[in-house]
C-alpha cells in the first residue's frame, strides 16, 4: 500500500467514518430520486473522497461530507428530470392534434379585436396617445411626458382616465357585467338551451 493511500485511508477513518451516521440521518430525511437509495449516495461520497487530489483542504469533515452527499442527491435529481434523447425522437415521430384555434374561437377573437380597436378609437386625446404609448410602445411615463409636452403627473392621470374609459366602454367598470360578442352570446344561449 502506498504511503499516500495509507495516509488517505487513515484520514478518512479518523475524520469521516465517525460522521457517517449523521450523513445517513441526513439522507434519510431527503427525497431521493427513483433508482437511487441511501447506500448509493454513501458509496459515491466515499468514492469522491478517495478520488480527491488532497484531503488537507477540508477544514470541517462533517460539514464537507454532508454537503457532498447533498450535492450528489441534487445531481441525481437533476439527471432524473432530463428527458432522454431517444424519448425526444419518439415524441417527434408522434403526431399531435393541431394547436390551431377552432373557427369559432378565431371568429370570436376577431370580434374582440374589433371591439378593442373601437374602444381605443373612442378614447379622447391626449388619453388615446398616452394609452397607446404606454400599452403598445411600453414607454415610461417620463418619456411619454417629454414626447407629448405634458408633465409626468398629467400623463399618469390621463393614462388612468384612459383605462377607466376603456373599461367603461368594454363593460368592465366593476359594476356592469362584461359584454360578450354576438358569437359568444349565441354560444352561451345554445349551451343554456341544451341544459334545459
Amino acid at each position: 500500500m502506498s504511503p499516500d493511500l495509507h495516509f488517505r485511508n487513515a484520514w478518512i477513518a479518523r475524520n469521516i467514518l465517525p460522521h457517517e451516521p449523521t450523513m445517513r440521518r441526513f439522507l434519510a430525511r431527503q427525497l431521493l430520486p427513483p433508482g437511487i437509495d441511501e447506500e448509493d449516495v454513501v458509496q459515491e461520497v466515499y468514492g469522491r473522497l478517495i478520488e480527491m487530489p488532497s484531503l488537507g483542504d477540508i477544514r470541517n469533515p462533517r460539514s464537507y461530507m454532508i454537503g457532498l452527499a447533498r450535492n450528489i442527491v441534487l445531481m441525481h435529481l437533476r439527471r432524473a428530470r432530463i428527458v432522454a434523447i431517444r424519448s425526444l425522437e419518439e415524441m417527434a415521430e408522434t403526431h399531435f392534434a393541431a394547436d390551431d384555434p377552432s373557427p369559432e374561437t378565431q371568429a370570436s377573437d376577431r370580434q374582440q379585436l374589433h371591439l378593442l380597436a373601437q374602444a381605443i378609437a373612442s378614447l379622447d386625446e391626449p388619453a388615446r396617445s398616452v394609452f397607446l404609448l404606454r400599452a403598445v410602445d411600453g414607454l415610461p411615463y417620463a418619456d411619454i411626458a417629454h414626447r407629448l409636452g405634458l408633465s409626468e403627473n398629467a400623463v399618469q392621470k390621463r393614462h388612468a382616465r384612459a383605462l377607466e374609459q376603456f373599461m367603461m366602454l368594454l363593460g368592465r367598470d366593476g359594476n356592469a357585467p362584461a359584454h360578450a360578442t354576438p358569437l359568444q352570446s349565441q354560444t352561451c344561449k345554445a349551451s343554456n338551451d341544451e341544459r334545459a
